[in-house]
């Protein structure tokens, strides 16, 4: 894809842009100088929900070079043990170093699509209930939103039930 077309937007924003675009679907973009690392952050900038803003949480899988995305709702904690049952094997969180090798972004930064590698993608089943999402857009100070339907399309994801009780 061309990214000339995104002007002077970062390189991974443009990655992830490129593959909304690809689809077809529309999107807002939102740009704030002070970022927003955390979902709190994310809902108080956007002035939206804290449940509507999409955490994406890197998993690593026990014993294997995979790893998994969990697309979370910013209210949300997720149960682990849930995600190590539907993938079929222990997960544990991913250090910050790990996160940026496996996925090609920084903490903070994961978009729910257009990470290297090809993951397993878990959707947080309460993002679902949201007409739109918030998620990172490849930077931390870059946000996009769009319609929470085409998650699973976006993502090649399944939809689960996977909060903590």
């Amino acid at each position: 894809m061309n990214f000339d077309q995104f002007g002077d937007f970062p390189e991974n924003v443009k990655k992830v842009l490129s593959v909304i675009i690809r689809f077809g679907y529309i999107y807002q973009l939102r740009f704030s100088g002070q970022g927003a690392h955390h979902a709190h952050q994310a809902a108080e900038l956007l002035k939206c929900p804290l449940g509507a803003v999409l955490k994406s949480l890197v998993f690593k899988i026990e014993d294997q070079a995979e790893f998994v995305l969990v697309l979370a709702s910013g209210q949300n904690r997720v149960d682990i043990k849930s995600v190590s049952t539907i993938i079929g094997a222990k997960v544990f969180p991913a250090k910050p170093e790990s996160v940026l090798i496996m996925t090609g972004f920084p903490v903070g930064a994961v978009p729910p699509f257009g990470v290297e590698g090809d993951p397993t993608v878990i959707i947080d089943a309460d993002l679902l209930s949201f007409q739109e999402v918030w998620a990172a857009a490849g930077s931390a100070n870059y946000l996009m939103g769009f319609e929470s339907s085409w998650l699973p399309q976006l993502t090649k994801g399944r939809v689960y039930n996977i909060k903590e009780a």
